[in-house]
């Protein structure tokens, strides 16, 4: 016989220092959501009032917090059976609750995350996936809870997913600042994807042996789109050639993930002509800034005012339904810790009839395991990448069709010959016999939204 529903109603409050933000969107979800389990409240140790965007991006997923009230623990006057600390600094300063049970979750902070965005639409991506990772926790909340999954010890959301994105962003940040992978020095910085081992090296994160543009060549750019983006656009970053693989046509819109320095788009705007539009999206405020600084060179040097930079993580994708044609993507993908939820965007944001194309690096079989702590230490780049059916399998699940794989090994082979830093510590962790294409290669990968 089932086990009857519970007749109390958890009464939680949700409690930060400012409940201007992440308390007020549980609150809001909890409301919305678990109204049946859940009598949900919120409060900040320093109120502060509501934060705008924060109720933005909640009426965006239909939820209406406009009518919440900024306010302390006190003042709401009831006992609690439990409290949810979702800042670090309301856990630490979190008043004693008599009888409630206390547990922590540490979701971050959006207004830090954006505060290098230079408009609102620059700063809703954060917003959003902090909303959307509030609303994951609340809609398990009460079943938790009941099964004590935390124990007294903290339910922080997938940490090792937001430190990949903070390591990533951060590593891009000084590829931005220094103009190109190949301009960094081990000693003055760490790699785009990993620590400070990996500067010294390339793979997907570009060369540090060759210049960008030996690298583009390499790789398949002609010289007609090498000579149509800026001087600077091209940062090294490639690892394929995605706008001549998705054939793109004037008038089309196009969609670059992980844009960069707006290499791809300037080549795509170039395709795409005066009736084109092309959006970039990059998640690293130190890129877009270099991103549309080069735009300004591009529309002077093209006579074009047909590309524009957004930020974003592609995971969030700052861009409307069924609102782009052509969705590209040059060695980016590896580097999500949320593949899946890439692919649903690419899908979302998909006019019927539109195509994918995208290049990236993807595993032929799975590296060997007594070098993959090594790798995974190394480089995100090469360990971040998944298998080849991997990749048909997610692109699947969202829905996309006409998925076609090719295989360039000739890429990491050229990076393996050219005796590139990162590929050459590869070699050296591979079982004897063994070369870094026998495991990884770069894919150009197609397909349609029905």
């Amino acid at each position: 016989m089932p086990a009857a529903e519970p007749t109390h109603r958890l009464r939680v409050l949700f409690l930060c220092t400012g409940n201007s933000c992440r308390s007020q969107m549980a609150e809001g979800w909890a409301r919305a959501l678990r109204s049946d389990r859940i009598e949900a409240h919120s409060a900040g140790t320093h109120p502060h009032g509501l934060n705008p965007l924060a109720v933005r991006a909640m009426a965006e997923a239909g939820v209406d917090i406009r009518s919440h009230a900024s306010r302390r623990p006190e003042e709401i006057g009831l006992p609690f059976d439990v409290v949810v600390t979702v800042c670090d600094a309301a856990h630490e300063s979190c008043p004693v609750f008599p009888g409630a049970r206390t547990v922590h979750v540490g979701f971050d902070d959006p207004p830090r995350l954006a505060a290098g965005a230079a408009t609102d639409d620059d700063a809703m991506p954060h917003y959003r996936r902090v909303r959307d990772q509030i609303r994951a926790f609340v809609e398990r909340l009460p079943e938790a809870i009941a099964e004590d999954c935390c124990g007294g010890r903290s339910c922080t959301p997938a940490p090792d997913a937001q430190a990949i994105r903070d390591q990533v962003r951060t590593g891009y940040a000084r590829i931005a600042q220094a103009g190109s992978w190949s301009a960094l020095q081990a000693p003055q910085a760490a790699g785009c994807c990993s620590g400070p081992a990996s500067a010294a090296g390339g793979g997907c994160c570009g060369p540090a042996t060759f210049t960008p543009e030996q690298l583009a060549a390499a790789i398949g750019y002609t010289q007609g789109e090498l000579a149509s983006a800026p001087a600077g656009a091209n940062m090294g970053l490639s690892c394929g050639n995605p706008t001549a693989v998705a054939s793109l046509r004037p008038g089309e819109t196009v969609l670059d993930l992980g844009a960069g320095g707006g290499f791809d788009c300037f080549i795509a705007g170039a395709k795409v002509g005066a009736a084109g539009r092309v959006i970039g999206v990059d998640m690293t405020p130190e890129m877009l800034a270099k991103a549309r600084a080069n735009a300004t060179s591009y529309a002077r040097q093209t006579g074009l005012s047909n590309v524009e930079f957004r930020l974003g993580e592609i995971e969030h994708l700052p861009v409307a339904d069924a609102s782009v044609d052509v969705v590209i993507s040059n060695c980016v993908l590896n580097l999500s810790p949320d593949k899946g939820r890439v692919w649903r965007e690419i899908a979302r944001v998909l006019r019927p009839g539109g195509r994918v194309a995208v290049s990236d690096l993807a595993l032929l079989r799975p590296l060997p395991e007594s070098v993959r702590a090594d790798l995974e230490a190394l480089v995100g780049c090469v360990a971040g990448a998944v298998s080849v059916e991997d990749v048909r399998a997610q692109a699947a699940a969202a829905g996309l069709a006409g998925i076609t794989l090719a295989s360039k090994p000739g890429y990491v082979d050229a990076l393996t010959d050219w005796d590139d830093p990162l590929y050459r510590r590869i070699v050296q962790a591979l079982p004897a016999g063994s070369k870094p294409s026998d495991y990884v290669t770069s894919l150009d990968v197609t397909a349609v939204k029905p």
